[in-house]
């Protein structure tokens, strides 16, 4: 038998549940392994590709092994208010004691016999690179925007490894500055990033072989594969812009863009392909729908280089990679032909510009 505090559990089935995907043709997605073993309990999910492994020391136990479906395990542990969650397995049932008694079945394979989740790492710890959470974190929320969503061009769905963190959906560009592994580049997909976020230990350990990728920490470990495609990814041609030099710039206040932009997306109209008009002015930013039907001037905080300028952009892409920007300014470079830049220390966004005749 098992028994474990409510609260433990409560937050391990949470966070063990996110690495499942409950895809209905994957069998193996819609369930949780739940293992004790060596003073040890650890919570197992998949999404088919990636391993998610949620751990817990110091629990005093009996043995326990069992796997069952994730949805229905995860919301009646979640619904429990009593102090300590019991569970057994008697003949190919889980039975859970908790506010009252309930059984879940055991999934069976074609033998009749109780399934074996998958176990990819075992209990095997990796000696690896040194990772910070905030890093990846950083990542997520600043870098992630820029990702592209659909599968026309798969290698973008993934984030670059390299010299720089890079991200790219073709139309905008998000790039960080740090080496985070300090070895040969290689692809993250987006699904192993985001598990990522799972994690709670400042200190991570990387380790790669070949095309495998496991992240270690004291309670939660991620194991998973590169992303294909890498020889496919323009780095090259993104890094060019992400280094290109702007001869204008200036400072704005984020909140008041945002602000800005919000009430001027009232007056785009669905021809005008999300588009807004620019207009780079010694005091500001005249922002305004392409009919002219609304305008708002954006004065400067600061401004460097001033030349006249003019542009189209998709207003939702803007407000989009505005609202990853973690500073309180944006700082703006502007000037050429394509694409306007956001600059934040070590991280850049590039952001396509709309042709006139979009």
């Amino acid at each position: 038998m098992l028994q474990v505090k409510t609260d433990v559990l409560k937050e391990m089935v949470s966070r063990a549940a996110k690495g499942a995907s409950n895809n209905k043709l994957i069998p193996l997605t819609g369930l949780i392994a739940i293992s004790f073993k060596d003073n040890q309990l650890r919570l197992i999910t998949t999404d088919g590709t990636n391993y998610l492994y949620i751990k817990q020391n110091n629990i005093v136990s009996d043995d326990f092994y069992a796997v069952v479906q994730v949805e229905q395990f995860s919301k009646l542990i979640g619904r429990m208010t009593c102090d300590t969650v019991s569970m057994e397995v008697v003949s190919n049932i889980l039975n859970i004691k908790g506010n009252g008694d309930y059984k879940i079945e055991l999934p069976l394979d074609e033998e009749g016999e109780a399934i074996i989740f998958p176990d990819p790492m075992g209990n095997e710890k990796v000696e690896g690179i040194d990772v910070n959470l905030s890093t990846i974190k950083t990542i997520l929320t600043t870098i992630k925007p820029a990702l592209a969503v659909t599968m026309e061009m798969p290698v973008y769905t993934r984030y670059y490894m390299g010299k720089r963190v890079v991200a790219t959906d073709t139309y905008k560009i998000a790039s960080m500055d740090v080496d985070v592994f300090g070895i040969e580049p290689f692809l993250i997909t987006s699904e192993m990033m985001n598990l990522l976020d799972v994690m709670t230990c400042e200190k991570i350990q990387f380790h790669k072989h070949e095309n495998v990728l496991v992240f270690n920490s004291p309670d939660c470990d991620v194991f998973g594969y590169a992303g294909e495609g890498i020889e496919d990814y323009k780095i090259d041609a993104i890094g060019a812009l992400v280094d290109e030099q702007f001869e204008s710039s200036c400072k704005l206040n984020k909140n008041s863009f945002l602000s800005v932009l919000d009430r001027i997306s009232l007056f785009v109209s669905q021809y005008d392909n999300k588009g807004i008009t620019l207009t780079f002015t010694q005091k500001g930013i005249d922002i305004s729908s392409k009919s002219s039907s609304g305008i708002e001037t954006l004065e400067y905080m600061e401004s460097e280089g001033f030349k006249p300028y003019t542009c189209l952009i998709d207003v939702e892409m803007l407000a989009q990679q505005i609202k990853a920007n973690s500073a309180d300014a944006i700082c703006l470079q502007y000037g050429n032909d394509s694409s306007l830049k956001i600059t934040d220390g070590n991280i850049t966004q590039i952001i396509a510009l709309l042709a006139e005749e979009d």
